[in-house]
C-alpha cells in the first residue's frame, strides 16, 4: 500500500521539527558545533521534503479536478 502525499509530507515535517528539537538541545549543551549544523541541514532537508509533498499533493488534485471536469 502507497502512502499518500499528504502522510509522507506530515512524515518529513515531523522528522524536520524532530531535529530541530535535537539540534536546540546540542546548542544548549555544546554550543554551535559541527554536529548542530548538521543536525539543522538535515532538518532544513526534511523540511524542503515535506513541502514539495504539499506541492505534489496540489498538482495531483488539480489534476484530478481538471479531469473530472472533462467527463
Amino acid at each position: 500500500m502507497r502512502a499518500s502525499p499528504t502522510t509522507m509530507a506530515l512524515m518529513y515535517f515531523f522528522i524536520g521539527a524532530l531535529l530541530v528539537y535535537f539540534a536546540i538541545q546540542n546548542v544548549s549543551t555544546a554550543g554551535w558545533n559541527f554536529w548542530s549544523y548538521l543536525i539543522i541541514a538535515f532538518a532544513t532537508i526534511d523540511f524542503m521534503i515535506a513541502v514539495r509533498f504539499f506541492l505534489l499533493r496540489r498538482a495531483i488534485k488539480r489534476i484530478q479536478k481538471k479531469n473530472k471536469k472533462k467527463d
